[in-house]
């Protein structure tokens, strides 16, 4: 079970509680989580919170709006629903499961006779310091700050155009960086925007603004602190920054190589500094190199000798010997297509001033104290779903466990390990060798895997039923019957619908299989929901 569907299921849980029993539950739910959970206050640090977005706009934590759910002695109707899949059209349901957001379980109350129906949202704090606010402010104080907007704009329509998202213009980019999407947007692209903003105002012959109140949010970093300490101190002076480094493009040849080392007037040192690099990395009982040994390996073993060689460390020890020398690297005409720069080249910088160098960068400092809530707000205009009566839990339950016998079966046919899955949630619905309620201890658990171990499952089939076993136990704050319990477990084992590596990740070799595949999962994807809805709604 999903951890949004598991927020319904223990709110749907503690709301079918007796009113005066509430403020006892809750206590319980809050036991249960823990202290990385927060059900009385909102957007705590390092936590997960619980509560609802009212109408009004106002967010209240789970407690609060606990409090304004009708009176004592008004009785509240509650249900967990599924509004189905919200999949793209033409995906079959069960294959659409393996996406997050695409079924819409939702919460349906109804208190002094109004019905109302509440979607789960979750919102998630911003990874940076700065607020989308702030930082709209701070393009606004910029040098050409129409300049920065259109740039920003560009960059937010390029990576929306991907994502299905509308375009933006100018003129509505700081609105939109402080729309609820928006910030969305801006958690991915703030590096991005930031050196856009740099880039934008350097190209128009200003510097960027950083008032000294905003300075706090960003850093910079210098990418070769590492590099340069792993030199050590008496090779200081041979140190080169990344934006200085040269490589071999990925046409250059072994040969172009051998003749930009042959070029310098200290070849043999930089043949002999190649050698010594080279050697470290040899297993043992490996002849080591020598200048010569190398020098010909490369010379006379074809265009690609130098394939299998970490050709940085080489063209490093290259430029590294000639910086040590106090002099550049001598390239002839003919070869210096054969290299290329890491950053921007001072020619290039010269010709467009908004190339930056990373150590240049402004860089958005990490919210180290992030938070997640997940808020029941109230869809306007929604159906009045629980005018339409539920079905018995015993019919869904015969059609779940039918389906769950098709699948098995056609598992065992077909040889996939998924059949004991199918076989071990049909044990736990009809065996009366497992009972779920009470505490589960981890010697409980060790008792009930060893029950299974009887009835002929493996050891396989009993690691999953014991990581599968903690969903149940997430209820036991609300005392659920054995039936209830039974049920959950079920389900959770039998939703083996996902990605790579799950129940949807499977072919088959002739047509026919594959249809009956599609036909046995379509089945038992349908009867699992359902069955999973009446049990989250029962006592």
């Amino acid at each position: 079970m999903k951890l949004d569907d598991m927020v319904v299921a223990w709110v749907t849980s503690l709301l079918k509680k007796e009113r005066v029993q509430w403020p006892e539950v809750l206590a319980r739910l809050e036991t249960m989580l823990g202290e990385s959970w927060s059900v009385r206050r909102l957007a705590q640090p390092n936590t997960y919170s619980l509560g609802a977005r009212l109408r009004d706009g106002r967010e209240l934590p789970l407690a609060g709006w606990l409090e304004g759910l009708g009176t004592d002695g008004e009785p509240l109707e509650v249900r967990a629903l599924d509004l189905g899949s919200r999949a793209p059209e033409k995906l079959p349901e069960h294959i659409a499961a393996a996406f997050a957001s695409t079924q819409a379980l939702v919460l349906a109350l109804r208190s002094r006779g109004v019905s109302s129906v509440y979607v789960l949202e979750t919102v998630v704090s911003h990874r940076s310091l700065i607020s989308p606010a702030q930082l709209v402010e701070l393009a606004l104080l910029q040098p050409h700050a129409d300049r920065v907007l259109e740039a920003w704009a560009r960059v937010i329509t390029e990576s929306n155009e991907l994502n299905g998202r509308p375009a933006v213009e100018a003129s509505q980019v700081a609105r939109y960086l402080c729309s609820r999407e928006g910030a969305g947007v801006l958690d991915f692209l703030g590096g991005d925007l930031m050196s856009e903003l740099q880039s934008t105002v350097r190209r128009e012959g200003a510097v960027e603004n950083i008032p000294e109140a905003y300075q706090s949010f960003f850093h910079t970093s210098g990418p070769d602190d590492f590099d340069r300490q792993m030199l050590g101190p008496d090779r200081q002076h041979e140190f080169i920054p990344s934006e200085e480094r040269l490589y071999l493009e990925s046409e250059a040849t072994a040969q172009d190589f051998v003749a930009l080392v042959e070029a310098q007037p200290f070849a043999r040192e930089i043949w002999e500094r190649i050698a010594r690099n080279l050697n470290q990395f040899l297993a043992e009982g490996e002849k080591p190199y020598t200048a010569e040994s190398i020098a010909a390996k490369l010379r006379d073993g074809g265009p690609e000798a130098h394939r299998e060689l970490p050709m940085g460390n080489l063209t490093q020890e290259w430029q590294g010997c000639c910086r040590g020398h106090g002099v550049e690297p001598i390239i002839p005409e003919t070869l210096r297509g054969c290299l290329r720069h890491l950053g921007p080249t001072p020619e290039e910088r010269k010709r467009d001033k908004g190339l930056l160098l990373e150590r240049e960068k402004l860089r958005l400092k990490p919210n180290t104290e992030g938070y997640q809530m997940y808020l029941f707000r109230e869809l306007e205009d929604a159906p009045p779903l629980l005018d339409s009566p539920a079905r018995p839990t015993t019919e869904v339950r015969e059609e779940f466990l039918g389906a769950l016998r098709e699948a098995e079966s056609f598992a065992e046919q077909q040889d996939s390990p998924f059949f004991e899955a199918f076989k071990l949630a049909r044990f736990v619905l009809e065996s009366d060798a497992l009972r779920l309620t009470g505490k589960l201890s981890p010697e409980r658990v060790d008792a009930l895997q060893e029950a299974l171990k009887a009835a002929g499952f493996s050891e396989r089939a009993g690691e999953v039923f014991g990581r599968k076993v903690n969903a149940v136990s997430d209820f036991e704050p609300f005392h659920p019957s054995e039936e209830k319990l039974r049920g959950l477990l079920a389900c959770t084992v039998a939703d083996v619908f996902g990605g790579m590596g799950s129940w949807n990740d499977q072919y088959f070799d002739t047509p026919e299989a594959q249809e009956r595949y599609e036909q046995v999962s379509s089945r038992l994807f349908g009867t699992l929901r359902a069955f999973n809805m009446a049990i989250l709604n029962a006592e």
